[in-house]
């Protein structure tokens, strides 16, 4: 009968003793600045590589942002608690915070001061470090909250809605851009042209100045002066073409000589 008590108790404990293995066994990470502002260098007094000997020791897997990572951490950044030392020390003592935040940058607790008055910077900023550290309370129950908040929002992060497949359109087709761009010739002008020391002034009836023509090598070929294009002789007809705010524009122009 006793066998069969401690057989029972055996199968109704195993369930419970398998889940709390699993928890435990499970990673936590701690990444560590490795150069505190501060202080502007790597690892300055020993300051950050104590503050990661004191989050190790208290049982998480730590790193300084400056070391090799394990692959599950290096492609999961964001399932780390990231530390910082912050100062406020003054002349008469040395005094630190720490700051716990996510990947994000997002902060997620500040610890109280910690403070020292000894005169040598390692051992006065270990104290201090190791005062503020102290000073954080139920610091598992912070990065299990951090560490749920991060599975929530990954499963409720939107998915991305399925890319339209491009249709390429045949080369025969021209868009709606590419016409707006290539502008309809004008209806034909009447302009007259008076000769000056370059070339020609065409006017229009208003006796306004519309185009200033300059003299080339072919007599059927002028620039347009201030524009870039030029005026040439099609026969039965005269053809303005130049480019505006990077459009062509072309006009046709009965010219009077």
């Amino acid at each position: 009968m006793r066998q069969i008590f401690f057989f029972l108790m055996l199968i109704f404990l195993s369930p419970s003793s398998f889940g709390q293995k699993s928890i435990a066994s499970k990673k936590q990470y701690v990444i560590v600045k490795s150069t505190f502002d501060f202080l502007k260098q790597v690892n300055r007094y020993k300051a950050n590589s104590f503050t990661k000997f004191l989050f190790s020791k208290a049982g998480y897997e730590v790193y300084l942002d400056n070391e090799e990572l394990p692959g599950e951490l290096y492609y999961n950044k964001c399932s780390a608690l990231y530390v910082d030392v912050k100062d406020k020390s003054n002349l008469f003592a040395t005094r630190n915070y720490i700051e716990l935040a996510d990947c994000n940058g997002k902060l997620l607790f500040t610890s109280k001061l910690g403070t020292s008055k000894l005169k040598d910077f390692e051992r006065s900023y270990r104290q201090s470090i190791r005062g503020a550290f102290s000073t954080i309370e139920n610091l598992n129950l912070i990065y299990d909250s951090f560490s749920s908040q991060t599975i929530l929002e990954k499963k409720q992060k939107p998915k991305e809605p399925p890319r339209a497949k491009e249709i390429s359109t045949p080369s025969s087709v021209v868009s709606n851009a590419t016409i707006e761009k290539q502008k309809k010739t004008s209806t034909m002008s009447l302009l007259r042209a008076q000769k000056s020391k370059t070339g020609y002034q065409l006017i229009n009836s208003k006796n306004e100045l519309v185009f200033e023509i300059l003299n080339t090598s072919n007599k059927d070929v002028f620039i347009i002066k201030n524009k870039n294009g030029v005026l040439s002789n099609k026969g039965n007809h005269w053809l303005v073409e130049y480019y505006e705010k990077q459009l062509l524009i072309k006009r046709k122009l009965q010219i009077k000589f």
